[in-house]
C-alpha cells in the first residue's frame, strides 16, 4: 500500500500545471460555499437573537390556554408552583423576565389610537431588550413607580409630551373594565415602526392594578444559562408543573413562523451551494478523464507486463482522493482567515438597505459565523463527490483493453 501512495504521488506531480488547476477548483468552491454559508448562519442568528430577545425570550411558562387563545382571561397565575419549580431549576436559569400585556385604547382628549400596553420589571427587561437604552426624552419608570413610558411614534399622533396625562381605555381580567390615568415620564424609540406607534409600557403592579389581574402574568420569559441546554430546561420546568394549568414552551414552539424561514433559508443557501459542488465536480470528472486518456498507453504498457487492475485502478482512485484533500486542506486554511475577518469586521449595509432592515428591529450589520460543522460539512460533501469520481476511475481503467491502450 505504501509504494501505490508514493506512486499516485508521485504522478499527480508529473503534470504540475493540471494537478494545481483540479485542487485549485475544489479549494475555490469550498472557499465559496463555506463563506456563503458562515454569512448565512452569522445573518440567521442575529436575526434570531433580535426576536428572541425583543419579542419572546429563549423559553417561557405560560398559562395552559394561552398560546392557542393569548387574552388576558388565560393569563399566568405566579404563585408557590411556578416559584418552586423555577428555584429547583436554579443553575439552569440566568434569569426571569414577568410581563403581562394587553391591547388598549390609548387617549388624549379625543384623539385615540390603538396601543399595547405592557406591564415590566425594568431592571429585568434591560437585561433581555435595553429598553432605557433607547430612551429619547424622561427616564424609564422603576418598580415603585406610577408613570408610563410611550413609544415616541404613539406620543407624536397623540401630541404627548413629558409630564402630560394618557388615558388607557380597555378589557381587563374576566371581561372587566380597564381604565386608568398615567403621567408620561418618558418617551422611548423603537426601529419597527408597528412597535414605535403602539407600545406602552407601566411598571409591572400598575400594570396588574389597571388590567384587574394581581399576581399574574401574561408570560414568564425565561433566560437560560446555557441556550444549547433549553429543551432540556423545558423539559424539566413541565415535569415539575401541573400540566393542566401550566405549560413551558421554547422559542422555537412560540415562533413556528421563524423556525419555517430559517429552514427554507437553509434550504435555499444548500440548493446554491450544491450548484457550485455540481460545477466543479464535472470541472474534476473532466479534469481525472482527460487525465486517463492521456495515459491510456501508459496503463496497457503496465498492464501488459503483468500490473494488476485492481492495483492500477487503486493508484488511480489514490490520485483523485489525494487531489480533494489538498484541495480541502487549502480551502480551510483560505476560508478560516475569510471568515474571521468578517466576524471582526462585519458587513454593513447602508442607504435603502439598511433602512429596510432597521424596520425589523435589526443593526444593518451582519458577522459572519465560525461553526466548525460549517467547515466539516463542506469538507465532507467535497470528499463524497470526489469519491464517487474517483470509483468511476477506477470501473474505467477496469474496462481497458490491453491492445487498443498500449497502441495509442
Amino acid at each position: 500500500m505504501r509504494i501505490l501512495l508514493t506512486l499516485a504521488w508521485r504522478n499527480l506531480w508529473r503534470n504540475k500545471r493540471r494537478t494545481l488547476i483540479t485542487v485549485s477548483s475544489v479549494l475555490f468552491a469550498y472557499v465559496l460555499a463555506t463563506a456563503l454559508l458562515s454569512f448565512a448562519k452569522g445573518f440567521q442568528q442575529q436575526m434570531t437573537e433580535t426576536l428572541i430577545r425583543q419579542e419572546t425570550g429563549y423559553l417561557q411558562i405560560q398559562d395552559a390556554l394561552y398560546f392557542d387563545e393569548p387574552s388576558l382571561d388565560h393569563t399566568l397565575a405566579y404563585e408557590e408552583e411556578v416559584k418552586e419549580a423555577l428555584a429547583a431549576l436554579d443553575d439552569e436559569i440566568s434569569y426571569v423576565v414577568p410581563r403581562i400585556s394587553g391591547f388598549s385604547l390609548a387617549a388624549k382628549e379625543m384623539s385615540t389610537r390603538p396601543a399595547m400596553v405592557t406591564g415590566i420589571l425594568p431592571e429585568q427587561e434591560n437585561k433581555i431588550r435595553n429598553l432605557s437604552g433607547n430612551m429619547v426624552s424622561g427616564e424609564m419608570f422603576g418598580a415603585d413607580d406610577d408613570y408610563a413610558v410611550i413609544a415616541s411614534g404613539l406620543a407624536d399622533m397623540l401630541e404627548l409630551g413629558i409630564g402630560d396625562t394618557l388615558i388607557l381605555i380597555g378589557q381587563g381580567y374576566q371581561a372587566l373594565t380597564a381604565t386608568g390615568m398615567f403621567k408620561v415620564g418618558g418617551i422611548i424609540e423603537f426601529q419597527l415602526p408597528e412597535q414605535n406607534n403602539t407600545a406602552v409600557f407601566l411598571p409591572l403592579k400598575k400594570a396588574q392594578w389597571y388590567f384587574a389581574a394581581d399576581n399574574r402574568l401574561t408570560n414568564l420569559i425565561i433566560m437560560p444559562a446555557d441556550t444549547d441546554r433549553i429543551d432540556y430546561l423545558a423539559g424539566a420546568l413541565r415535569n415539575r408543573l401541573d400540566d393542566e394549568w401550566y405549560t413551558a414552551k421554547t422559542w422555537r414552539e412560540l415562533m413556528p413562523d421563524m423556525v419555517g424561514l430559517m429552514e427554507m433559508q437553509d434550504t435555499v443557501y444548500t440548493g446554491i451551494t450544491w450548484i457550485f459542488y455540481v460545477i466543479v465536480g464535472f470541472g474534476i470528472f473532466g479534469t481525472i478523464l482527460t487525465m486517463l486518456y492521456e495515459r491510456m498507453q501508459e496503463f496497457g504498457i503496465l498492464l501488459s507486463i503483468g500490473m494488476k487492475r485492481f492495483q492500477l485502478g487503486l493508484i488511480a482512485f489514490i490520485e483523485t482522493i489525494l487531489i480533494c484533500l489538498l484541495g480541502i486542506a487549502g480551502g480551510i486554511l483560505a476560508a478560516l482567515p475569510i471568515v474571521y475577518f468578517f466576524q471582526i469586521f462585519p458587513v454593513e449595509f447602508t442607504g435603502e438597505m439598511a433602512d429596510y432592515i432597521l424596520r425589523f428591529g435589526m443593526e444593518p450589520v451582519f458577522p459572519f459565523l465560525i461553526d466548525k460543522q460549517i467547515f466539516f460539512n463542506q469538507a465532507y460533501t467535497v470528499f463524497g463527490i470526489t469519491l464517487l469520481i474517483g470509483l468511476y476511475t477506477m470501473r474505467k481503467i477496469y474496462a481497458v483493453n490491453i491492445l487498443e491502450a498500449a497502441q495509442n
